[in-house]
């Protein structure tokens, strides 16, 4: 068994104590730990940092260069030192229940409690294990946040209603492609196509309503929303490479997504419209449907049960102090930035209580404001626009390129105010 002093035994190993012959199992373990923190949501910053602390708590140094594709790890003692490549990189999402087990297995290892060989064989258990919670509850929750968004939105209780089965079916659908291993952005445009297309059929049985609600909450739920605000956090960190690897993947994957509702607003027969009417709902109704909007994200990210009141918490806040602000007469981006900040304290606040990726409440926090909406119906716009050519009426251009303004605005607002809330603090 690999790095056990036989007169102490593995349960008293420390790093004085380790032999220094091992730096090829702590190069190895150091590695495949900093890839998986990668793929279950951590930052880039935060996985540099981890890499270091894990490696000095064993007795070496560690220089890590990371980018979208593979990691490449240098260890060293006094004696020697190893390079090595990881494993590429299938990936990078959220799964905080898997975060936060290894990291109490890197937490042993650094202890002197497990060995290398115990740490590989929980690693490998780790990664085939399932969810935190079964799957029928995860269809539910997202299903709720579907409905919720919806109803955040100003839609009528049919279109709620439509949601709700629109939000279960997506899952069942994410499911299927991902236990097929089908390419991620491949999946993101079914899951979207098949799940719209059933709400937009639903909804041709109440007359006179618009589809456009239930297509917009079937592409919110797939965004890859921490992606993105990864993405902008690791560009601001100066991680530069992997920072726009993410921006880019995730920015794909939504333009997947909004092709595919498109298309299959039209396969009914009902292409998106550009401009729709929305109602304003009580103020402790945006409080609660923001709240309740959280706890599917917090399904999907397997994220344990002590957090989800975190979750709750931070989408209900943020999104109702938007609101307030809002009423007060302040300005849609600015109120949105100032809420986003709001949301990233939050979660800042919750990851370091918690010891979980704060990019789990920042989405929850956010992602009633993302401004799916006017991203889905400017290229409703678009296409209008690419039929009719030159006869494209003023008010349609001018409606489209307003909506177009407004997404870059309020998606803009979003991604500085989790930043500014960053500001002065480590990121996890």
């Amino acid at each position: 068994m690999r790095g056990i002093d036989i007169a102490r035994g593995p349960a008293e190993m420390t790093a004085e104590t380790r032999p220094p012959a091992d730096i090829d199992g702590i190069g190895h373990f150091v590695l495949r730990t900093g890839r998986l923190l990668l793929v279950y949501g951590a930052s880039a910053e935060h996985v540099r940092r981890r890499v270091e602390e894990i490696a000095a708590g064993l007795g070496v140094g560690a220089e890590l260069f990371i980018n979208g594709e593979r990691l490449l790890l240098s260890v060293s003692s006094s004696e020697t030192y190893r390079t090595r490549i990881g494993r590429p990189i299938a990936g990078m999402g959220i799964d905080v229940g898997r975060f936060d087990a290894l990291e109490k297995i890197a937490a042993e290892v650094t202890a002197g409690r497990i060995d290398f060989a115990e740490a590989d064989r929980r690693i490998d258990a780790l990664e085939q294990s399932a969810g935190l919670h079964p799957g029928w509850l995860v269809a539910l929750a997202v299903g709720g946040t579907a409905a919720s968004l919806v109803r955040l939105f100003g839609g009528d209780w049919p279109v709620v209603a439509a949601a709700f089965a629109t939000g279960v079916l997506n899952t069942a659908f994410r499911r299927y492609f991902a236990g097929r291993h089908a390419h991620p952005v491949v999946a993101a445009f079914a899951t979207a196509f098949l799940s719209g297309l059933a709400g937009a059929l639903m909804l041709r049985a109440v007359p006179d309503v618009s589809p456009i609600m239930c297509l917009v909450a079937a592409g919110m739920i797939l965004v890859p929303g921490v992606p993105l605000i990864n993405g902008v956090g690791d560009l601001a960190a100066g991680h530069t490479g992997v920072g726009l690897f993410r921006l880019v993947t995730a920015t794909v994957t939504v333009l997947a997504i909004g092709f595919a509702l498109i298309l299959a607003a039209m396969a009914v027969g009902d292409p998106l419209p550009v401009e729709i009417a929305s109602l304003s709902i009580p103020l402790w109704q945006d409080f609660a449907f923001a709240g309740l909007a959280s706890v599917g994200y917090a399904m999907l990210f397997n994220v344990p049960g002590r957090a989800v009141l975190a979750c709750v918490l931070c989408g209900g806040v943020s999104h109702g102090v938007r609101t307030i602000l809002l009423g007060a007469g302040l300005d849609l981006a600015l109120g949105t930035l100032v809420a986003a900040f709001v949301a990233g304290l939050l979660a800042r606040l919750s990851g370091r209580w918690l010891a979980m990726p704060w990019t789990t409440f920042a989405f929850a926090g956010t992602v009633a404001m993302i401004p799916g909406s006017f991203a889905f119906r400017a290229a409703a716009g678009g296409l209008h626009i690419m039929a009719e050519g030159a006869r494209a009426s003023p008010a349609l251009v001018a409606e489209t390129l307003s909506l177009v303004i407004t997404t870059v605005f309020l998606t803009v607002s979003v991604g500085v105010g989790l930043v500014l809330s960053s500001l002065g603090r480590k990121q996890m």
